[in-house]
């Protein structure tokens, strides 16, 4: 199905989609009391970009990252992979609040793809390229025990089309639907569509900050909270996908944002001692 472009039920998550909604009114006063902004968000980017990739098995620590940045020193494949996503951020946040919705487009999804893909060793195929073959989620490795079956290849492109109409905000989600709920439609609708082969928890969650940026809001970095509770994650992306219940998924992505939020609060003030 495409995303939903009107009301959702949320009567579960609603106290908590209020507190997120809150927390990102608080993040406009944080960034602009933060003493040296540029250094800050260099730092909050690469976190993003640590806890990101390890979610998908691959590892860095942050003082490598930086390390390596600073030397200009390639080193390993897994701190490569972590750069690029941290560097395509850099790129691409800029673009996405000068342009507003309009930067989503088919071809953004496939350089999203192509960047934090292209020093994975592993990855034999086309970077940017659509899945062409069956895929399965779960199961270890037999599709019969599968937990989640995408889009199958020949539907992969026009389901991903859908995604990208609504990630371009031009539907009734506009007035219908927060920041918050179209984050968290917008990020599991693109996993439930899988379009790649590999890399789509990377991608998906790089639209997050990206829609933050769209919509002029200053970006906030989900991913290290969405690492610390990957179980959880996993379970309420199930149930939208499976069941089309997005309760779950609002109440867990609004939860992250507050936490995210409180964790900048802790920052500002250590950076004020």
């Amino acid at each position: 199905s495409p995303p939903p472009e009107n009301h959702v039920s949320l009567e579960g998550a609603l106290d908590r989609l209020v507190a997120a909604s809150a927390a990102l009114g608080k993040v406009q006063a944080i960034a602009r009391e933060m003493a040296d902004p540029y250094v800050i968000s260099r730092i909050l980017k690469r976190q993003e970009a640590v806890s990101s990739s390890s979610i998908e098995g691959t590892n860095s620590t942050l003082d490598e990252l930086l390390a390596g940045e600073d030397a200009n020193e390639d080193g390993r494949s897994e701190v490569r992979q972590v750069r690029d996503y941290a560097q395509l951020l850099d790129l691409l946040l800029p673009q996405a609040m000068e342009r507003g919705y309009k930067v989503f487009d088919l071809d953004l999804v496939r350089r999203l793809h192509s960047e934090v893909m292209k020093s994975d060793p592993d990855y034999k195929d086309q970077l940017g390229e659509l899945c062409d073959s069956v895929v399965w989620i779960g199961g270890k490795g037999q599709i019969a025990y599968s937990v989640w079956n995408p889009s199958p290849p020949v539907q992969v492109r026009a389901c991903l089309i859908e995604t990208i109409d609504y990630l371009r905000n031009e539907g009734m989600q506009f007035m219908m639907q927060n920041l918050v709920v179209r984050m968290t439609v917008a990020h599991a609708h693109f996993e439930a569509v899988h379009p790649f082969k590999d890399g789509n928890g990377r991608v998906g969650r790089l639209l997050l900050p990206l829609m933050m940026a769209a919509e002029e809001q200053i970006s906030i970095y989900l991913s290290p909270y969405i690492d610390a509770h990957k179980e959880g994650y996993y379970a309420v992306l199930r149930r939208a996908q499976q069941r089309l219940e997005w309760e779950a998924v609002v109440g867990f992505v609004s939860d992250a944002v507050v936490a995210t939020v409180d964790e900048l609060l802790v920052t500002r003030a250590a950076l004020a001692t």
